[in-house]
């Protein structure tokens, strides 16, 4: 009779020692991974970047700004997540830089008091004393005052795509004369000389530029004094963030009301459009025998895509 084989027992007292090996080399692998992404070139994250504003519509070129250290960390999520914040925070830089290069205008030309520039909420604000560029109860520039409006609105050609708004703003003090009837016209004629300036002269697109005048209406400090009242006497240069220019530049979105009734067919693939006018007067009777008449045209505009109908009324008439 055979003997039978004896047991071959295994040494199991050290095989953790393979399971701890495997682990130590999954972490060594995983962070050589992290560390090599955590680094890029510079000029390949600039071109993806771009590429990625191209893909989803924003037509903004402005390049990365460089923050220094041979890459862009991309563990640093505020730096590439996909937010409003990087805009925002690229806005802000552009902003201030411009208002850093005004300030230097400013200073260099020794006008500090007579031009102050701030940064707001709605954008920067430029803001020219009108003594500085007007005589009293006038709306034309000052030759002196013209190199220093120019100087300025070479700066603003240096920030594309911002809308730019002109704002005249006159004190309390009443003006009545057969230019400017009241301060409402001063202030409009003086924001309008500026904007003119700074088209014909600095060239700025007219596309990209509004005037309007407030009188007395936005004071800066209360009209209580002298000195108060000269600090009121100016015209603003504001130039406006991206989320207030669209509605500077004609677009905001339309809202209308839906008709009562259509002349349309529901699901019509054409769009026709109906105009009509009516002319409408209205006659009343001012102090004395002078009588005023006012013509409003009536224009009807007929939808069938959306069924809406827009109604648009414009006075055509003047006072005689």
């Amino acid at each position: 009779m055979a003997k039978p084989k004896p047991k071959i027992e295994k040494d199991t007292a050290e095989r953790w020692l393979l399971t701890y090996a495997d682990l130590m080399n999954l972490l060594l692998i995983f962070f050589i991974i992290l560390y090599a992404m955590s680094q890029v070139e510079q000029d390949k994250f600039q071109q993806l970047a771009q590429s990625l504003r191209e893909a989803f519509g924003d037509k903004n070129t402005g390049g990365v700004i460089s923050q220094g250290g041979a890459g862009v960390s991309l563990i640093n999520l505020d730096s590439i997540a996909p937010s409003n914040v990087i805009p925002a925070k690229l806005e802000e830089q552009q902003l201030d830089e411009l208002k850093k290069k005004v300030d230097e205008v400013v200073e260099k030309k020794g006008l500090k008091g007579e031009i102050d520039v701030d940064v707001q909420e709605r954008g920067v604000i430029i803001s020219i004393s009108a003594q500085l560029m007007f005589n009293s109860g006038s709306a034309d520039l000052m030759p002196h005052s013209k190199p220093t409006i120019q100087e300025i609105g070479e700066l603003l050609k240096e920030v594309p795509g911002k809308q730019i708004k002109v704002e005249g703003h006159t004190d309390t003090d009443p003006i009545k004369t057969s230019l400017f009837p009241s301060n409402w016209e001063l202030s409009s004629g003086r924001a309008t000389n500026v904007l003119r300036l700074l088209i014909d002269q600095v060239k700025i697109d007219p596309t990209r530029i509004s005037s309007v005048g407030y009188g007395e209406f936005r004071p800066k400090v209360p009209n209580t004094s002298e000195t108060n009242k000269a600090t009121n006497r100016r015209v603003d240069i504001v130039i406006l963030r991206d989320a207030y220019d669209k509605a500077e530049a004609g677009q905001a979105p339309v809202i209308t009301k839906p008709a009562a009734a259509s002349s349309s067919t529901e699901g019509a693939k054409d769009t026709t459009k109906t105009h009509t006018q009516q002319p409408l007067k209205k006659s009343g009777t001012s102090t004395g025998t002078t009588s005023k008449s006012t013509t409003v045209n009536k224009h009807s505009e007929t939808v069938t895509n959306n069924h809406t109908t827009c109604l648009l009324y414009t006075s055509d008439a003047a006072d005689e």
